[in-house]
């Protein structure tokens, strides 16, 4: 019990100081990537805390450092507990009911992981969901056109099998929109990465920034496609950096028009608790809700049924204040090794009514 005690004492104050490093270093890329997995951190804290407190009911050799050691380890985990939860309501929104006058509108957003998008798993999701705009990652859309062709298929199947009519495709052929509106104008912006020496032909370090003006129903909605590099290496955290600088100067651009609100969607390849994402939220002053109020995992590894543990949550939304949220929620496996990002907004239309 002794043995216990001390192993979940130190196992805690372990877990906690990882996780901590995320608030009292951010810009550092380890510790920045310890944002991905703070609710680990905090249940290896839990649990680190409770076997330490089992070790009360025994003698030990070194009684009073024990009990320091233990309160140390709570503690951390408080602090951790207390700086997770500010940083969990930073730049959000409640999501309510629609209000009168606004117009709905839901939008899908999916990294495909190299998905065909003929799955039929895939199609039958989207038809059930009827979504108005799909935002697609890791699409490959040179390859997609391959098998479409292959099959005999019509390229994109764009306004069939729950896909919206209007199809754009990004420059790369990573992102791809599928909306319901017409597309007034549409930019696709390449931000060059530094690829490492060894990386396979699927792996790109440049990555794109699509970004659409569409024509809604209550007027133009800015929307921004968003996927930086995943952060797996140094080199690939500042590539992920410049990415989002870039896309800074997007969105602040489109609010200086001021003709429509902004959407920003995607996969980030960042966790909302790092201090660059809500970087990026307070600076373009905008907002984001999270499904049930607390983030949820989008990416999980090696199986889905494990994705509380060997997962993360990196697919995010951010809106102008003049967008309402109604609801956050994330989808089924579909075979990707992300889940779908459902969020349901409501627009103003121009008039107000």
């Amino acid at each position: 019990m002794s043995f216990i005690g001390w192993c979940g004492c130190l196992g805690a104050l372990a877990a906690c100081a990882l996780g901590l490093a995320n608030f009292a270093a951010p810009g550092f890329w380890l510790a920045d990537n310890m944002s991905f997995f703070l609710r680990q951190f905090l249940a290896a804290g839990l649990l680190g805390c409770l076997g330490g407190a089992l070790g009360f009911f025994v003698r030990h050799r070194f009684a009073l450092l024990y009990r320091i050691v233990w309160f140390l380890a709570v503690l951390s985990l408080l602090g951790l507990a207390g700086l997770t939860g500010v940083r969990t309501l930073a730049n959000t929104v409640e999501p309510a009911p629609l209000r009168a006058g606004n117009v709905p509108l839901k939008v899908i957003s999916i990294n495909l992981e190299h998905l065909f998008l003929g799955d039929g798993i895939l199609q039958a999701f989207l038809e059930r969901e009827a979504p108005d705009i799909v935002v697609l990652q890791e699409t490959l859309w040179g390859l997609q056109e391959r098998r479409w062709q292959r099959l005999g298929l019509p390229v994109g199947s764009a306004g069939e099998n729950g896909f919206p009519p209007y199809l754009t495709v990004g420059e790369l052929g990573g992102l791809v929109v599928y909306s319901r509106f017409p597309v007034r104008r549409e930019t696709s912006k390449v931000v060059q990465g530094d690829l490492p020496p060894g990386a396979d032909v699927f792996y790109n370090a440049d990555r794109e920034l699509l970004s659409l003006t569409l024509e809604t129903d209550a007027g133009p909605l800015h929307l921004l496609a968003i996927h930086p590099d995943s952060p797996r290496t140094q080199a690939r955290w500042q590539n992920r950096r410049r990415y989002l600088d870039e896309a800074d100067g997007i969105v602040s651009a489109l609010k200086a028009e001021k003709d429509g609100p902004v959407l920003a969607i995607g996969d980030w390849n960042s966790s909302p608790w790092s201090a660059r994402f809500q970087q990026f939220l307070t600076d373009n002053g905008l907002k984001t809700a999270y499904p049930g109020r607390w983030p949820q995992t989008t990416r999980f590894f090696y199986d889905y049924r494990l994705h509380w543990i060997l997962g993360a949550p990196v697919d995010q939304f951010a809106v102008s204040d003049d967008i309402q949220v109604l609801s956050v929620s994330t989808g089924p496996d579909i075979g990707s090794d992300h889940l779908p990002l459902i969020v349901e907004l409501g627009l103003t239309p121009p008039d107000g009514t």
